[in-house]
């Protein structure tokens, strides 16, 4: 009877675990197809969140460059107070190397972007007020040289002019269609535009309030997050997890720094060159240049296309220095100062970087572009340790090398070697079939005429 009943019992455990089982399956499917149904919204409220925490990003992004400045002037803060006033008390020396490393970063961060604000708007200021001044002499620069163009080849000029038609009436359909008649939403977009700089210095200024807010309770943070690590995963998960954001803080670190450093290295070597060979908008050219040298990959060649047409309006032989400085400018940056300043901080080949540019631009613009390669090094790293770990339970190494050629294993468990395969279909099979069987009759007719011939000469 006993028996009987500890049997229903664990008739009636299982039945409950599937139960569970198959309602959280169900959970999991509803919440899936909800999220594709309605997947614009969805993304219509991150963004949304996303834009209401925009001073706390900015704040975090702070923190996040100042951080290893912080750490260091900690570190001496503490043995310099420790020298001056030995009787001060550990936690008090703390609080007080605390309070002044992250005065001083952040006194540094401002003196450094007040400085460049200072050194770049009043030439940009002078660049763009050039470009405005000079104009009328650029268009007549550019008559001129219809002019000649027309004297020399008056077959292109036609063709041109076919064009030309074809563009005056595209301008005239582009203003009379889409622009006047939606002019409402034009000045809404400019309006929209102007109020998001606005935002964005706003943003700013509180973001670095947040940053000094962040720097200040950092080990505080840490350990709550750690707490919450520990408190969802077993410890050893847990070192994982741990370790998991270590690597994600070394390549994000190492990255967004070493290419901030990289592309002011950049931008002083333009203006030097700009300003040595007397190429206009020199400043304006070099902040184009070193602003766009952010993005990888593409970043040179991006902010050469409308730094040469700057210079082309001004002077077509200058313009063509300045397109081969900027590949030789590029060359130098790809080969020597990117992996002295960066190493290999992301540790992806050309190939994943570029799929990390093209995929995070087309995804997110112009920040996909910038940040979709340390993402992208921290998700080809996650998934690199988890493959690792999966080959050596199952007795494999982990070395790309030993793949290469490998087509296989047999019943033993030994590694198959070798070429590839050829696939052959059922129709080619057929037909190397029949070759070969016309083959073995031709081979056996010639070795008849060949043994009647032998015979015939014996005879």
């Amino acid at each position: 009877m006993e028996e009987d009943n500890n049997k229903k019992k664990r008739i009636d455990l299982i039945d409950t675990k599937l139960m569970f089982t198959l309602a959280g399956a169900g959970c999991i499917i509803g919440i899936f197809y909800i999220f594709v149904g309605h997947i614009g919204s969805v993304f219509a409220v991150i963004k949304k969140l996303i834009s209401s925490m925009g001073p706390i990003i900015i704040g975090g992004v702070i923190a996040f460059l100042l951080n290893p400045l912080v750490n260091k002037m900690r570190v001496w803060f503490n043995s310099f107070l420790k020298k001056i006033a030995p009787k001060m008390t550990k936690k008090k020396r703390k609080q007080t190397s605390d309070f002044l490393a992250v005065f001083f970063a952040m006194l540094f961060f401002i003196a450094m972007i007040s400085g460049l604000l200072w050194i770049l708007i009043p030439s940009l200021y002078d660049s763009i007020n050039k470009l405005y001044d000079n104009f009328d002499k650029y268009t007549s620069n550019l008559e001129k040289w219809i002019t000649m163009l027309a004297k020399k080849k008056p077959n292109m000029v036609n063709m041109l002019n076919n064009y030309m038609d074809d563009i005056e009436k595209s301008i005239k359909t582009l203003f009379t269609e889409k622009l006047i008649p939606n002019m409402d939403g034009v000045v809404k977009a400019v309006s929209s535009g102007i109020l998001g700089g606005v935002k964005f210095v706003f943003d700013f200024i509180i973001g670095i309030v947040a940053a000094i807010y962040l720097l200040g309770s950092k080990d505080k943070f840490s350990a709550q997050g750690k707490k919450v690590i520990y408190a969802l995963f077993n410890r050893k998960t847990g070192n994982k997890v741990l370790n998991g954001f270590e690597f994600i803080d070394g390549v994000f670190g190492g990255f967004i720094s070493g290419k901030i450093i990289d592309s002011l290295i950049i931008g002083v070597l333009c203006f030097v060159f700009c300003s040595i060979v007397k190429m206009p908008y020199a400043v304006l050219i070099s902040v184009i240049v070193g602003v766009t040298n952010i993005i990888p990959f593409f970043g040179p060649f991006i902010g050469a296309i409308p730094a040469s047409v700057l210079v082309l309006v001004e002077s077509p032989k200058m313009c063509l220095v300045f397109i081969i400085f900027i590949i030789v400018l590029q060359q130098l940056d790809g080969n020597v100062i990117g992996p002295l300043v960066l190493s290999d901080t992301t540790g992806l080949s050309s190939f994943w970087i570029l799929f990390a540019i093209i995929v995070g631009g087309n995804l997110f613009g112009f920040k996909g572009m910038v940040l979709g390669v340390p993402v992208f090094a921290c998700i080809y790293a996650l998934l690199t340790r988890f493959l690792r770990s999966g080959l050596k339970k199952k007795g494999l190494v982990n070395d790309t090398s030993y793949f290469v050629a490998l087509r296989g294993f047999d019943e033993e468990g030994n590694p198959v070697r070798g070429p590839k395969k050829i696939f052959e279909s059922a129709s080619q099979k057929r037909k190397r079939e029949r070759q070969m069987e016309q083959f073995k009759h031709s081979k056996e007719l010639i070795n008849k005429v060949a043994h009647h011939e032998k015979k015939e000469k014996e005879d």
